[in-house]
């Protein structure tokens, strides 16, 4: 397994010499594998590992046993472990969204906090499979089918060419020993369901079923990354102050416009979410160059003149925000809510409105909240929420206008490059 671990770090340039790498440690098999594995690399890559595990308060007893169980091993290995306990089903029930969700969400905003470099989790190619198939059987586009991505900002999949047998096999030929989760032997979660009954099945047609839908993801992924490069391009190629020129619609090949589409309403509506099949009622006005389409949350999509434009009707007074951001050496004054460390930015940064879901751990509060909660608390008008410039970079959110910036990328005195943000409403 260590040959396939190696392989994947190498094939899509995972880890760098003098890396820091933070596995995220469950305790279950695969976590576990990749935790001995790393550490039997660490020499030959020139990497220093370490662990993070957050107790979510889920499972009771079983919760506890699985804290005390990385413990004891990283003790044992002479690892450095982050640990930390979260509420989840009260964080769940006071967001409004599902234990799975807030789980995962607060999972990876401690991962980011904890993690000096890069952090690898332990998907493997069986997981990619499992992803697939339950993004298919829920019905998704290109982009679901290309199951989980290698790397994200510092996220990184070590196990990604490994199957779950792989993993198997390696903790029974070293002696290893892990935690089993309850909830992974029940039927009652979806992917449990796709694992013990619809994976078996298509092992039965092909026993390599897992490295073959690996090939077809990672060839989908090209595709899907290409035709949404393109379809940027052209969305701010032809964008104008709201509205969007379409002139050349019927020169434009339908997979890359109804993407043109798509991102064009989220710039100014991202807490909305339209379906393929209003994306596909719109693209049918935009080729009869003229018309207008009702579309959910008293919002409609007019064609007109050779331009498309989305309005909202539950607005009267509309207000938009002119955004400058400027790069300097020189940090003058580090009380400012408009400076972002350069240095501390993960991936790429853009400048985009609130997507749903957005959170945020402002700069000296010591607690994350999501924008629309920040919103609610600060009495910012209803009406200008969805307009409100945000900087994110590969992480999520690191600046809102009116808020902050966000503690991971707050200037200190060891700033030595900043990004230093104007705004204007106009």
């Amino acid at each position: 397994m260590e040959n396939k671990v190696l392989n994947a770090v190498n094939k899509f340039s995972l880890l760098q010499k003098g890396d820091i790498v933070t596995v995220a440690l469950s305790g279950g098999a695969d976590s576990v594998s990749l935790l001995y594995a790393l550490l039997s690399l660490k020499d030959s890559l020139g990497i220093t590992v370490n662990a993070a595990h957050l107790n979510h308060l889920i499972r009771g007893e079983e919760a506890e046993r699985d804290q005390k169980f990385v413990t004891d091993l990283c003790r044992k290995l002479g690892v450095t472990l982050f640990t930390e306990r979260k509420d989840i089903p009260k964080i769940a029930k006071e967001n409004g969204m599902s234990t799975e969700l807030a789980a995962r969400k607060e999972r990876y905003e401690f991962l980011s906090r904890v993690a000096v470099g890069k952090v690898a989790t332990a998907h493997t190619a069986s997981d990619n499979l499992e992803t697939m198939i339950f993004n298919l059987a829920r019905g998704t586009s290109l982009k679901g089918l290309c199951g989980i991505p290698v790397k994200r900002g510092i996220f990184i999949r070590p196990l990604i060419l490994c199957t779950r047998q792989d993993v198997e096999d390696f903790c029974a030929q070293n002696n290893i020993s892990f935690v089993t989760d309850s909830t992974n032997l029940s039927d009652d979660y979806s992917r449990n369901k796709i694992r013990h009954t619809v994976i078996p099945v298509l092992k039965s047609i092909n026993s390599s079923c897992e490295e073959a839908a690996l090939r077809t993801s990672f060839s989908l992924l090209e595709d899907n990354t290409f035709l949404e490069s393109v379809s940027s391009e052209i969305l701010f190629k032809n964008l104008g102050e709201d509205k969007l020129y379409i002139g050349d619609a019927q020169n434009i090949p339908p997979s890359v416009f109804k993407r043109v589409i798509k991102k064009y309403f989220e710039t100014g509506f991202p807490d909305i979410s339209l379906d393929n099949r209003h994306i596909k009622d719109i693209y049918s006005i935009c080729l009869n160059g003229t018309g207008k389409l009702n579309l959910p949350s008293n919002i409609y999509a007019a064609v007109k003149d050779g331009y498309l434009n989305f309005k909202d009707q539950n607005t009267k007074n509309a207000v938009n925000f002119a955004v400058k951001v400027t790069e300097s050496e020189n940090v003058n004054n580090l009380f400012s809510n408009n400076l972002i460390d350069c240095d501390k930015i993960v991936g790429k940064w853009i400048v985009r409105n609130r997507l749903e879901g957005d959170k945020i751990r402002l700069y000296k509060r010591g607690v994350t909240k999501t924008l629309k909660k920040l919103f609610t608390e600060n009495k910012v008008p209803s009406e200008i929420r969805s307009k409100i410039p945000v900087i994110a970079d590969d992480l999520g959110v690191i600046w809102v206008y009116g808020l902050g910036v966000c503690e991971r990328t707050a200037v200190t005195k060891q700033t030595k490059k900043i990004l230093n943000v104007e705004v204007q409403e106009l």
